[in-house]
């Protein structure tokens, strides 16, 4: 490319910076900039690189502006824009944006308009625009090397930029390149690996293949297979034996043996032995049921699993009843020689087990407690949480990029608690919830909660008004507020059909829904559930991976066709709690680690919280359709 066609290049994408830097407000004073003097005076120092070394950021780049005001172009320009990169590394984005906007561009070299490329990309993927981003890196890329930033530098600022678009496999592919240049940073490439995997697990494993056939013999193919192999795996401590041999298989491969370890169970992680298995369950009364499904979810998961040289004992005590008597309950499985307790299952059961008694044997609660802090080192808890559901939604509406959420939830306590969990991770994110509305459950329309939700009822009003100012009837198409990038939806399944059609009558045919699991009944319905398409849903792979052939889910539906239409995910509760047994301590000793479930991808807190990371499916056609996860680390966690 000659010089004058690049400098139009760059010409043109800095005019598309200005127009999208109108709105900036005016530049805040020195003395707002942290570490920065009051007086806005600067410390004294022949060379502002000390501060640098120090870790002065902020004072670093107020010497090299003061630095640049003695100078003349275009050396005053290559001061400047060094102390707006400090600006940025010191997350002064507000004031850096404001002094690269002030730049006189035609006073810049052309390696100088590279690096203001660089620093516009820095600053669009903290504002979140991917394709702003994207648009200044295409300039950026034109050079093998500059001086102001390291290829490591620009490969994590493109990663970034894909992984805000959802493009995971650009993303992912930019990590290979990443790896190799990581080799001084031993938990920055282990970090980097990680990703690279996660990214490649994301697809389902047909997906996964299809990617692989088409793939030529290299390092890309290399990683690909890998991911694969972990992808199919159904048994922990079988994956941990195949990922030594493969690594025999291919002694070049970067894959560190530390991340490999984290990855699977190694031999000294050989499984505890059980030999007799306490199920503390309600077998009667209103949780007779929703009981029978975990239990025979479980048994299902013990029968298929493959036979240990003991085979454990199994014997099930019915939690029914007063819940007082579960103390007594736990003992007696405890005399009875239980060496690990599954259950209880009612989440006041598990509050009183939780409190009152010690956990001298390993104890797999299958509800949660309302102290997110307690530990007990024997006490585990695995819960279905609307809540932690609610969560994840947060996050990955984030990690798509979008910023302004509103909120639509049933008036009830169920609501209530989803939707503060809701708005507690978003706006821990820095998301901004922009409009709330509650609804009736029992009702069928719910045009009201939604022209409010919209503000449609502001937009008739003013209409309304100002025909009665002009005393003429107006022709009037309300308008919706503009303000909103998303919508999340808490709701049931009746309700949940009822929403999306009314929120499209309403002028919002073209915002994203996010739901949690309680939208979708577990169950295809193509004929109930058409008004669904378009909503995204996080739900465990169980039920919205609708392609699964798992021998477990397949046999369940079978044997209790009628059951599984309304116990689906507590067959799916019961399986997973039979198969992470065997990986407690492992998963406890290792916070990076998971396995592979049918309720999520399973991993454990530092409170023996088990954690379950949703699938993600959009609605089409009235049935769900699997999506890449972005379980992918963040733009500002790049290594």
């Amino acid at each position: 490319m000659n010089y004058r066609n690049t400098r139009l290049i760059y010409a043109a994408a800095i005019s598309i910076f200005l127009a999208s830097c109108a709105s900036v407000g005016h530049k805040p004073s020195d003395s707002q900039l942290e570490g920065a003097r009051s007086d806005g005076s600067i410390m004294s120092t022949d060379d502002p690189s000390i501060l640098v070394e120090k870790g002065m950021l902020t004072e670093a780049a107020m010497a090299y502006l003061a630095l640049a005001n003695q100078k003349q172009s275009p050396e005053k320009q290559q001061i400047q824009l060094k102390a707006i990169n400090l600006l940025i590394d010191a997350e002064h984005f507000d004031h850096a944006r404001n002094l690269l906007n002030e730049i006189t561009n035609n006073k810049l070299t052309e390696t100088q308009l590279v690096y203001f490329a660089y620093l516009n990309a820095r600053l669009e993927i903290n504002n979140r625009n991917a394709e702003l981003s994207s648009q200044w890196l295409d300039l950026v890329q034109f050079q093998d090397f500059t001086s102001f930033a390291t290829k490591a530098d620009i490969l994590k600022l493109l990663i970034g930029t894909y992984n805000l678009a959802g493009d995971i496999k650009s993303a992912t592919l930019e990590r290979i390149k990443l790896d190799e240049l990581l080799n001084s940073d031993e938990a920055a490439q282990q970090a980097n690996q990680h990703a690279i995997i996660k990214g490649f697990i994301s697809y389902s494993p047909t997906q996964l293949q299809e990617l692989v056939d088409e793939r030529e013999p290299g390092i890309v193919k290399d990683w690909m297979e890998l991911s694969l192999l972990i992808k199919n795996s159904k048994n922990p401590f079988r994956l941990g034996n195949m990922l030594k041999s493969w690594k025999i298989l291919h002694p070049e491969h970067p894959v560190s043996d530390l991340l490999l370890a984290i990855l699977a169970p190694q031999a000294e992680d050989e499984p505890a032995v059980i030999e007799n298995i306490a199920l503390l369950l309600p077998m009667t009364g209103n949780y007779e049921r929703a009981a029978q499904a975990v239990r025979d979810g479980f048994l299902a998961s013990f029968y298929a699993a493959e036979t240990p040289e003991i085979k454990p004992t199994i014997r099930i005590y019915n939690t029914a009843g007063d819940v007082n008597n579960i103390l007594e309950i736990y003992q007696q499985a405890k005399d009875d020689g239980a060496n690990v307790i599954i259950g209880p299952l009612r989440k006041e059961a598990v509050e009183m087990l939780a409190h009152g008694t010690d956990h001298s044997i390993p104890t797999l609660a299958l509800n949660q407690i309302e102290n997110s802090d307690f530990y007990s080192n024997n006490f585990y808890q695995f819960p279905l949480s609307p809540e932690a559901e609610a969560q994840q939604i947060a996050q990955k509406a984030w990690q798509e990029g979008l910023n302004h959420a509103a909120i639509i939830a049933p008036d009830s306590k169920w609501g209530g608690r989803v939707t503060e969990a809701f708005r507690i991770k978003w706006e821990e994110l820095g998301g901004r919830v922009t409009s709330e509305a509650i609804y009736n459950a029992k009702k069928n329309d719910f045009s009201t909660p939604i022209k409010f939700l919209l503000a449609i009822d502001k937009s008739n009003a003013r209409k309304k008004e100002l025909s009665k100012i002009i005393r003429t009837p107006l022709t009037f198409e309300p308008r919706r507020r503009q303000d909103i990038d998303f919508i999340f939806m808490a709701a049931f399944p009746r309700q949940a059909r009822l929403i999306p059609p009314q929120l499209s009558f309403h002028h919002a045919s073209e915002l994203p829904i996010y739901t949690t699991s309680h939208s979708f009944s577990g169950h295809v319905n193509r004929k109930k559930d058409r008004d669904l398409n378009r909503v995204i849903v996080g739900d465990m792979p169980w039920t919205i991976n609708i392609n699964q052939n798992d021998d477990i889910k397949l046999n369940i539906q079978r044997l209790w066709p009628n059951e599984t239409i309304k116990f689906n995910r507590l067959y799916a509760l019961g399986a997973d709690s039979y198969n992470i047994l065997f990986y407690l301590n492992w998963l406890r000793a290792n916070s990076n680690s998971h396995i592979q479930g049918a309720t999520g991808e399973l991993s454990m807190s530092e409170t023996n919280l088990v954690m379950r990371q949703l699938s993600w499916a959009k609605f089409r056609n009235g049935g769900p359709v699997m999506l890449p996860s972005t379980s992918h680390l963040t733009s500002n966690q790049s290594e």
